[in-house]
């Protein structure tokens, strides 16, 4: 795999939930749902890491976009518009990175709450 050097969404949404909550607020963001974020990126990048074919990552995408389908409706919705656009940009990067040629959004497919 190539390298990937687009930062993570996460570290964004980390540094925003901090100053949020210094702010006294909170926002739409949790520790809780950065942490689980940052899990289904960990198992994203080690599967395209390990693929060996565009088939395996294909899968990869899949499970990590329904994987954050899954965190935005348990974590109340904080994939917004922002978080949209990095996760989408992300999981593009990643894949293309690991050999993947593809003209389009990768996560459509899949995508239904974010």
């Amino acid at each position: 795999m190539e390298n990937l050097t687009l930062p993570r969404p996460t570290i964004r949404w980390r540094t925003q939930f901090d100053t949020d909550e210094a702010a006294g607020g909170s926002g739409f963001f949790s520790h809780e749902a950065i942490h689980e974020s940052d899990k289904l990126l960990e198992h994203y990048l080690f599967a395209l890491e390990t693929a060996i074919s565009d088939e395996q990552i294909w899968q990869a995408i899949e499970k990590v976009v329904q994987g954050f389908d899954a965190l935005n409706v348990d974590y109340e919705y904080f994939i917004e518009s922002d978080e949209k656009k990095e996760l989408l940009n992300y999981i593009q990067k990643a894949a293309e990175a690991a050999g993947l040629k593809y003209e389009g959004d990768v996560t459509e497919k899949w995508r239904m709450e974010w």
